[in-house]
């Protein structure tokens, strides 16, 4: 799980929460719950710690496309050495990401397209991506983005939809009256997408 910008590991571990605290609410007691009793997950935190303000993020703002592609790289690569080992070899392996985080998990599926079985991107900043960019990888993708989300340009998220689209395994969701944030109904969502 990746934080967006100026947050830390926290934030993704309150919405890990969230979501299973919707399964315990879905469950029946008779039957088996959808998804494992306790999530088992790695959060990271930030690789440029905020100076002053706290929190920390993955590549500098207004930095240009192929440095934040770099950066995002090289914490890809140290994420995949980590899950290359034995222990994780029969476990489901899905990213989840916010804001810049979710722009980092996305490049984690095109730095290495068969490694995870699927990427939850909530509101990914998507800069630099265009026209050109294509993504071919088995990866199952739930891409959602606030109706009034101003943080992310309009012109990006509808890049990112029409590149993540075109990859074939794509479940979309946009939110009315939803800014760059997360919404309970999204959660649910998370929750029915992790289900099946």
């Amino acid at each position: 799980m990746f934080h967006g910008y100026g947050n830390d590991e926290h934030e993704m571990i309150r919405i890990i929460d969230a979501v299973y605290k919707a399964e315990q609410q879905v469950s029946c007691p008779v039957t088996s719950p959808l998804l494992a009793p306790q999530p088992s997950y790695l959060s990271f935190h930030g690789t440029y710690d905020r100076p002053y303000m706290g929190g920390a993020y993955w590549y500098p703002d207004g930095c240009t496309v192929e440095k934040r592609r770099r950066a995002c790289e090289q914490v890809s690569n140290a994420v995949v050495s980590l899950l290359d080992s034995t222990m994780f070899t029969h476990r489901r392996k899905i990213l989840v990401g916010f804001s810049q985080g979710g722009y980092l998990a996305y490049r984690m599926i095109v730095d290495h397209p068969t490694m995870f079985d699927a990427a939850i991107l909530l509101s990914p900043s998507f800069k630099g991506e265009n026209h050109t960019t294509s993504l071919t990888s088995p990866t199952r993708i739930f891409l959602a983005y606030g109706a009034n989300d101003r943080t992310i340009p309009h012109d990006d998220q509808l890049t990112a939809r029409r590149v993540l689209n075109a990859a074939g395994h794509l479940e979309y969701h946009e939110y009315r009256g939803m800014a760059h944030v997360i919404c309970d109904q999204e959660i649910n969502d998370i929750h029915d997408f992790l289900s099946r």
